[in-house]
């Protein structure tokens, strides 16, 4: 099944989700991923970065 990215448009076979902006976004936009201390997996896009508040709470999650 292929999806397409909200930030660039392309047509790709697995979206994930920013938490940060909730716009679902394919591997190529994704600026960073981890698991915080709960398990469940954080993921910032590259347009959530470039915000400083998003960026400290992504880092203090």
């Amino acid at each position: 099944m292929n999806m397409r990215c909200e930030r660039c448009s392309a047509v790709v076979h697995k979206i994930e989700k920013c938490n940060y902006c909730d716009r679902k976004i394919c591997h190529s936009c994704a600026k960073s991923s981890r698991k915080d201390n709960t398990g469940t997996r954080r993921l910032i896009c590259k347009d959530c970065w470039g915000e400083v508040k998003k960026r400290k709470a992504y880092q203090t999650d």
